[in-house]
């Protein structure tokens, strides 16, 4: 008699399987990074400083997963090179490679405000970043039989956003990123999709709010933050970095073996 086939639970588990999570020092990398820990990987924590990916660290050894950090510049291709060498040599295999480190850029409206420096610092951390991970990270990759790469972009890579053009164009980027791997990458099986979140109050949104409350003549960061929920989400409620975690951790399993290319919103319905 043959074994029936593996159920849901175990599909999604991530036992064996090996992660480097970059930006995992807070927000959305850290939770990221604590959910695949929680599902059984083993995770690197790669963030521009040691003591916010150690903290990271600590948590998930608190709860009884596996973890290393690695301080690292996502925008200096060789010594991504080397960290991702590094965690790859040690543990003999990577198998899931997660691009959350991000930053924001300064308002525009109109965008010639937007100086070469904004454009500059934007395209290295949110594009050309993910760029020098997966070229690190890539024959790693095409020897593993469970593939991924998951790039987070955000739904201003979707929609336009006017008030920050050089994050919303980096974002755009990264989607194309992320199909074109897609397509080179399939015939390997290794998966390759961007997720987009939507409104979610992260340490990068805080610095954002407090901004665009100078320009909107609010009271505070959070006031923009609760405001532009009321007018963009149908859903009227923020979403969680928790819930971007958790389709990423789907998109990283057994289950999802055959979805690539594919770009997904967790916004709350802002891109209906």
């Amino acid at each position: 008699m043959t074994a029936g086939p593996a159920s849901l639970a175990d599909r999604l588990r991530l036992d064996g399987r090996v992660a480097l999570v970059t930006g995992a020092g807070a927000g959305l990398g850290e939770a990221i990074a604590l959910t695949l820990a929680a599902l059984g990987a083993r995770v690197a924590v790669l963030d521009l400083h040691q003591d916010a990916a150690q903290r990271t660290v600590n948590h998930i050894l608190q709860q009884g997963g596996q973890a290393q950090a690695l301080a690292c510049d996502v925008s200096q291709a060789e010594p991504v090179k080397a960290a991702v060498a590094a965690w790859g040599n040690s543990q003999g295999q990577l198998d899931l490679v997660i691009n959350s480190a991000g930053v924001a850029s300064a308002p525009g409206m109109p965008f010639t405000n937007n100086t070469e420096a904004d454009w500059d610092r934007a395209l290295a951390i949110n594009l050309k970043g993910a760029v020098h991970v997966c070229q690190a990270a890539r024959e790693w990759l095409l020897r593993s039989t469970q593939g991924r790469i998951v790039n987070i972009s955000s739904i201003t890579g979707v929609i336009s956003a006017a008030y920050m053009p050089p994050y919303s164009v980096s974002k755009a980027a990264l989607i194309s990123l992320s199909k074109v791997l897609a397509r080179e990458l399939a015939p390997h099986h290794v998966c390759v999709n961007a997720v987009c979140p939507g409104f979610i109050w992260t340490p990068l949104w805080a610095q954002l709010g407090e901004v665009m409350a100078v320009h909107a003549q609010a009271d505070s960061g959070e006031a923009v933050f609760e405001e532009r929920v009321r007018q963009h989400v149908p859903m009227q409620r923020p979403q969680s970095a928790q819930d971007v975690a958790d389709l990423v951790a789907f998109l990283c399993s057994a289950a999802a073996a055959n979805i690539t290319g594919q770009v997904m919103g967790v916004d709350g319905g802002v891109t209906i």
